[in-house]
């Protein structure tokens, strides 16, 4: 298990499946809220209401799980890398890369969840509607189509970040031809749902129900949040695009692991840094200027490079050609602080992360 993740409950199709703790918070909402209206709405159950509502919640978390597969399958058709698929507290979420989207894509796969949800509640219904049955059948059969309809009408609302929101940006996206625009028109129509739930509670006469503005407030307050992040999203694109390798790569000036301080040799370059390698010439670690500075601070200049320097990764260098988005997603999936680039000359160099950092956040207040 992952604390931050959730519980690993299995891998489906190749992708790891998991259960977040809040999940078990919205369990025991369910069968509180539920199990009271399941009272009320078959009397027959008594307090078998609550088990009802306890079946409801976990059919409903099958519900999200296929939604969330059907996004995930959708996305590995498309050659995207799927990382894990988590059921939560708002329902469920899947983890996807891609550096090669399209907005018919994007549509496709954000429409998938839904689109299953309401296959199968299409199937329940005609069930209920052509079979005759009673009692405890009919009332499983009811929470699966109920449940299965619930996600797939949930998530058409035209708000980022759910999928009728990613569909509204994909197809903004499509006729703009600028996916940026589609972003921001996702943004717009989302505060525009958003304000019309509120007015649809006000103007209905459904804010005495309790229950109906708690839900109500909080689809408002997903959708709002998720088209204010939107817009941050537009904007970190537009800082990441002008970010590359190239401009953030370190060069470097080769020392031995025994070397001193003292008799390191002049860095040409004020942003170079010293690369440390072994008798065998196989680089083990940088040090930069900061470390250089602290030891000289304290007078110690018969300090080691070994002992300066901090350890990195060689087995993965950094393509030199990436830049934007296609850095990020690369670098995001590395260890450690500092990696080394896959220079086309041959020249070594490494890219610090927090110069990427330090190159977004410029970015971004440009």
């Amino acid at each position: 298990m992952n604390g931050h993740e959730g519980y690993l409950i299995g891998r489906i199709a190749g992708i790891p499946v998991r259960l977040s703790r809040s999940w078990f918070l919205l369990t025991i909402l369910i069968i509180a809220g539920y199990g009271s209206y399941l009272s009320q709405r078959f009397v027959w159950l008594g307090p078998g209401a609550y088990l009802a509502a306890f079946a409801f919640a976990v059919l409903l978390a099958i519900s999200v799980l296929i939604h969330e597969l059907s996004h995930g399958l959708t996305a590995k058709g498309f050659g995207w890398s799927v990382s894990g698929i988590n059921l939560t507290l708002m329902g469920g979420h899947t983890t996807f890369r891609s550096s090669h989207a399209t907005a018919g894509r994007s549509a496709i796969v954000s429409l998938a969840g839904p689109v299953a949800n309401l296959v199968l509640a299409g199937i329940g219904w005609g069930l209920l509607a052509g079979l005759d049955w009673t009692g405890w059948p009919a009332l499983v059969l009811y929470l699966i189509t109920t449940s299965n309809g619930f996600v797939g009408l949930f998530n058409l609302l035209p708000g980022i970040p759910l999928d009728g929101g990613y569909a509204v940006e994909a197809l903004a996206w499509k006729v703009t031809k600028n996916r940026d625009t589609g972003t921001r028109t996702a943004g717009v129509v989302g505060y525009l749902a958003a304000a019309g739930l509120i007015a649809w509670l006000i103007l209905s006469g459904t804010w005495h129900n309790v229950g109906m503005i708690v839900l109500t407030m909080m689809v408002a307050f997903i959708v709002i949040s998720g088209s204010s992040q939107a817009f941050r999203n537009v904007h970190l694109r537009q800082a990441v695009d002008g970010i590359s390798v190239v401009a953030l790569a370190r060069p470097t000036t080769a020392v031995r692991l025994t070397d001193r301080l003292s008799a390191f040799p002049p860095l040409e370059d004020p942003r170079g840094v010293y690369l440390v390698t072994d008798d065998r010439g196989q680089a083990r670690g940088v040090v930069d200027a900061a470390a250089m500075a602290e030891a000289s601070a304290v007078g110690d200049n018969d300090v080691s490079a070994e002992g300066l320097m901090v350890s990195a990764t060689w087995d993965r260098p950094v393509p030199e050609g990436l830049q934007g988005h296609a850095l990020m997603s690369f670098v995001a999936q590395l260890p450690g602080r500092i990696w080394p680039v896959k220079s086309w000359d041959g020249q070594p160099t490494v890219l610090f992360e927090s110069d990427v950092i330090e190159a977004v956040r410029c970015s971004q207040r440009d």
